[in-house]
């Protein structure tokens, strides 16, 4: 859980996190080939 005393260091923080999840998928989907929609549909 982030919590910084000023909320755009918390915002700032918060958007690398997630740009660093969808590379990191981006990078399993190559690896295993797997569609994107393929990937959405079967949640």
């Amino acid at each position: 859980m982030l919590g910084h005393k000023n909320l755009k260091t918390t915002q700032h923080y918060a958007k690398i996190l997630d740009r660093k999840v969808s590379e990191d998928m981006q990078v399993l989907r190559d690896k295993f080939k797997v569609p994107v929609a393929k990937w959405v549909n079967n949640r």
